[in-house]
């Protein structure tokens, strides 16, 4: 019998792997489709959720301070009172924003052109001139109108927060087989390294990365003084085109 114990090994046989094979583009359509209405139905649930929950607990709240009010007369514990109701007042609103920053009335049942138009009617910043001009001839599928408008929402978030702008602008537009969201400010600018693809600025990589999801791309112009402009575009997809 033959002692195997000190055989040398057998050689390893190379590892076979499946190639990876891209789907296509009517799979990828629907599978964008599915990944954005699974986003929007999360930010939905969270919006009933602080509406039908948070809110009511708070304004409850509210309601039972107003009920003391009526057994004080000491004015500097009335004065305390005051502020708690105003504390009340202030969370209540702050949270009825955010309802609609997660959950946008019109965006699924009358698309993009309504939503951002409700959302700039609602900024409520006497300071600021927010003007809406829209091109659109039709309104573009659901995803590709959630996918726009989230960018655009960042990009107004971020002309509100940081660039003193007096006017600011929101353009849809149709061009190159596709649709685009243009945001522009007439504020402080920055640099525009901020906003290239290796900057580690949040806001911007999450633009970026809501265009590419779309096929799409993002373009930033700015520098100090001079405005800002985001624009997102993002392609007509269908089953016979390209992914």
């Amino acid at each position: 019998m033959q002692d195997r114990s000190f055989a040398p090994p057998s050689p390893a046989r190379p590892a076979v792997t499946d190639p990876v094979q891209a789907p296509d583009p009517a799979e990828r359509i629907r599978l964008l489709a599915t990944f954005v209405a699974a986003g929007e139905q999360e930010r939905r649930r969270l919006a009933e959720g602080i509406h039908d929950d948070s809110i009511q607990v708070i304004a409850a709240l509210g309601m039972r301070l107003q009920m003391l009010r009526r057994t004080l007369e000491d004015p500097e514990q009335l004065a305390f009172l005051t502020e708690a109701e105003s504390a009340v007042q202030v969370t209540i609103a702050r949270l009825r924003h955010l309802v609609v920053e997660l959950h946008p009335p019109g965006l699924e049942q009358e698309g993009l052109s309504a939503a951002l138009s409700i959302t700039l009617d609602a900024q409520g910043d006497a300071a600021v001139d927010f003007r809406f001009d829209d091109q659109l001839s039709a309104q573009p599928p659901t995803e590709m109108c959630a996918i726009l408008f989230r960018i655009a929402q960042e990009a107004l978030d971020n002309a509100r927060a940081h660039a003193g702008a007096s006017t600011v602008t929101v353009t849809l537009l149709e061009r190159d087989g596709g649709c685009a969201a243009r945001i522009t400010d007439d504020g402080c600018g920055f640099d525009p390294a901020l906003a290239a693809p290796e900057s580690p600025a949040e806001g911007f990589a999450a633009m970026r990365a809501r265009a590419e999801l779309g096929c799409g791309r993002l373009h930033v112009e700015s520098a100090p003084g001079r405005g800002t402009t985001v624009e997102a575009w993002l392609p007509h997809l269908t089953a016979g085109a390209p992914a």
